[in-house]
């Protein structure tokens, strides 16, 4: 017998993907200075895990390095959503939407 219900509708605009899978490292760093592990990745955006709360609705600049030659980009958007991972260290996980596509020099 089907299954009866709501069709699942895809809201992402692009596939995600781990770093390691892409230009980019897992770690990254969000200013000003806090250290994330970059879960997946898009070009319009990147869902991190965090030892510090992501605010929803604020600004947020996050800095990728490449896997080859650690090329520096300083990506800006805005924080879109976060929730707690794990209590015990806290953890947190959030989505961060880029205002435009991170880009290095080499690609």
């Amino acid at each position: 017998m089907a299954a009866v219900g709501p069709r699942q509708v895809e809201r992402r605009r692009a596939a995600r993907a781990g770093p390691e899978q892409g230009p980019w490292k897992a770690e990254a760093v969000l200013r000003p200075g806090v250290p994330v592990l970059i879960i997946d990745l898009a070009p319009h955006g990147v869902r991190v895990s965090s030892p510090a709360r992501l605010r929803p609705g604020r600004r947020a600049e996050i800095q990728l390095m490449t896997q080859d030659t650690e090329e520096r980009c300083l990506v800006s958007g805005q924080i879109a959503r976060c929730r707690v991972t794990r209590l015990m260290p806290l953890s947190f996980e959030g989505v961060i939407e880029f205002e435009a596509e991170p880009r290095s020099r080499n690609g």
